[in-house]
């Protein structure tokens, strides 16, 4: 019996896993798209946004026309994700970087399921 339930086991959580690897891989995408509509897809109702200077909790209609002026003054040359992780209460977080003709800069991305898939609460955009 326990022969069959590890093997069950390890897909459960190669399946969860690969659903938050393609969640980040998703939002990094829409990043590197520079389309503030296709990442604000993946924003939960109100963000906690920080664009270099500006912070506050938006709405995800503000949230979206903030990253979009970033956008516009910063188009993307390339985003990867240099690092991902979970925390004991099931929220997830990635560290990008954001390269342009202006440098680097380092985005901090937490979600946590919001009863309809993992969104986006927390986006910090920082000059790295």
């Amino acid at each position: 019996m326990l022969k069959l339930k590890l093997p069950l086991l390890f897909v459960a959580l190669t399946g969860m896993f690969q659903v938050w690897a393609d969640t980040f891989d998703d939002v990094a995408n829409a990043l590197k798209s520079g389309n503030a509509k296709e990442v604000a897809q993946f924003f939960n109702t109100n963000v906690a946004l920080t664009i270099l200077t500006e912070e506050g909790i938006y709405s995800k209609p503000q949230a979206e026309v903030m990253l979009r002026n970033f956008f516009t003054q910063r188009p993307p040359k390339n985003v990867t994700i240099q690092h991902r992780g979970s925390s004991a209460q099931g929220a997830r977080y990635a560290v990008a970087v954001y390269e342009c003709s202006e440098g680097r800069y380092r985005a901090y991305i937490f979600m946590k399921n919001a009863g309809n898939g993992m969104l986006i609460h927390e986006l910090r955009i920082e000059k790295d």
